[in-house]
């Protein structure tokens, strides 16, 4: 049986024109992607959205507008049952920011999930591990373009 999934992350972009990145390890899995993660049952995409934000990163965030959204089918690479589809939001912190960066792109031995800003001019879709997120990377890059100085 198929069956499909949903995904939401956000960009957040702080005041030297950074992009929140994350770099995990999920059941062994290295992944490059952006925070955020599924949608539980019952829960809007923006509620997901900041939940998942409160739960990763213990930071409260609004949620702008849409970005970008996969309107191509994507197999997951967790559960070769799903489909995943996938949103990606502009968001803002709506308190500061206090969590912990680090300075390397690579992903965590253990299962864990380590965050670092990337410079939006530096942003090269080939960071990522994904096709949605290498997608949506593109998308970022135009809005960014419109609303940032970059």
């Amino acid at each position: 049986m198929k069956l499909r999934t949903s995904r939401v992350y956000g960009f957040l972009i702080n005041n030297s024109n950074q992009v929140l990145v994350s770099a995990e390890r999920f059941n062994g899995i290295p992944l490059i992607k952006f925070p955020g993660g599924g949608v539980e049952w019952g829960e809007g995409l923006q509620e997901a959205l900041i939940r998942e934000f409160k739960e990763e990163l213990k930071i409260s965030i609004g949620v702008k507008e849409n970005i970008y959204f996969n309107d191509f089918p994507v197999e997951s690479a967790i559960d070769k049952r799903y489909q995943v589809q996938a949103f990606f939001y502009h968001v803002e912190p709506l308190e500061p920011m206090r969590f912990s960066t680090v300075l390397s792109l690579k992903p965590p031995e253990k299962n864990t999930e380590n965050f670092i800003w990337v410079d939006l001019k530096n942003l090269n879709e080939e960071l990522f591990t994904y096709e949605i997120e290498k997608e949506a990377v593109k998308a970022l890059r135009i809005y960014a373009k419109k609303h940032y100085k970059i």
